[in-house]
């Protein structure tokens, strides 16, 4: 028995197991651009597998946020694909990657029942993320349910953002911006994670307050049948600093007439996100509330995210995540 790192020659040996093994269909397989993009590091993929005679039994893929910059080398790591022909072998090979790569960070998002429960087991810190959404004004919705549900007030919109198009903007960012949060972030990682994303187009704005930039919103507009959602992926700053994308949602959702602007996180307090004019979507419980996750295909359901992550006491008060983390938010469809 061998557990070694899959070198890049043996990319087609990896899928033929993963199809029998894993999921017969998957983007993944379609694409070698968008595996190489998520997992090739130089002459190696980043999955462990662990093999028995010469035949592959589990696979451990993962994604370090030193994928987009190496200066964040054994910081943080999100586990990805976890698959075994064998149950032994696959906790084997997950106790072998536990205890042998360096991480402040590890990291397991939008995991399979199976995983969420083997991470519970670990004393993983496990949950759901919650979902914060804001539905704009505009009726007869078509992407959410009710369909003339708003929850948008009148409020003026005050010109505090920029919109950032190239790496020369991004590179005049105060550093300070990015110290906030684990997983750690630069500039670098927001240009090769975001800027130069190769199948998706990323929309990056600062937001200032007294002319100073206190955080970067990531956002990516989904659409089905000539109706848009505003989604936003990612957001570095403080926390508190959150707040100041009031403006920027409302301003966007007029920009793109899009039927809500949405967000996946874990970390952000419940009072900030609301004084940033956002709300939980499990408050509309009652009243049967839909805001759509999945649109590679449409899926008009609410979608549970979980979370589950490993780190030591001071790290885990700076802990945040958001859809833009780990796989979340990958291309399901390739045209």
């Amino acid at each position: 028995m061998k557990i070694h790192k899959l070198k890049k020659r043996k990319h087609k040996i990896l899928l033929e197991y993963l199809k029998k093994n894993f999921k017969s269909k998957h983007v993944l397989y379609d694409s070698k651009k968008l595996f190489d993009w998520q997992y090739l590091n130089k002459n190696y993929y980043n999955f462990y597998v662990l093999e028995s005679e010469k035949i592959i039994k589990a696979v451990q893929g993962y994604i370090p946020t030193s994928r987009y910059d190496e200066n964040l080398e054994n910081d943080t790591i999100f586990m990805s694909i976890w698959s075994s022909s064998e149950i032994s072998k696959g906790s084997k090979l997950f106790f072998y990657f536990l205890n042998n790569l360096k991480f402040n960070l590890l990291v397991g998002l939008g995991s399979s029942n199976e995983s969420f429960l083997f991470q519970k087991m670990l004393k993983f810190n496990c949950g759901y993320m919650k979902h914060y959404f804001l539905a704009a004004k505009q009726k007869s919705k078509k992407l959410i349910s009710p369909k003339n549900f708003t929850n948008q007030k009148s409020v003026k919109i005050i010109k505090n953002f920029t919109k950032i198009t190239n790496t020369k903007q991004i590179n005049k960012i105060d550093k300070n911006v990015f110290t906030h949060q684990y997983p750690r972030k630069s500039k670098k990682y927001l240009i090769n994670r975001y800027l130069k994303h190769p199948f998706y187009n990323y929309i990056l704005y600062k937001v200032t307050n007294k002319n100073k930039t206190v955080g970067i919103f990531v956002f990516r507009i989904c659409k089905f049948n000539n109706k848009s959602a505003i989604r936003i992926i990612d957001f570095l700053g403080e926390e508190d600093n959150l707040i100041h994308g009031r403006s920027l949602f409302l301003f966007l959702l007029k920009k793109y007439k899009s039927e809500y602007i949405d967000m996946y996180s874990y970390g952000i307090k419940e009072d900030i996100l609301r004084k940033s004019s956002l709300e939980n979507v499990n408050k509309y419980k009652r009243m049967k509330l839909v805001i759509p996750n999945y649109f590679e295909p449409f899926f008009k359901k609410n979608i549970k995210l979980p979370y589950a992550f490993k780190c030591s006491p001071d790290i885990k008060k700076k802990v945040r995540f958001f859809k833009g983390d780990s796989d979340l938010d990958r291309p399901n469809i390739i045209n």
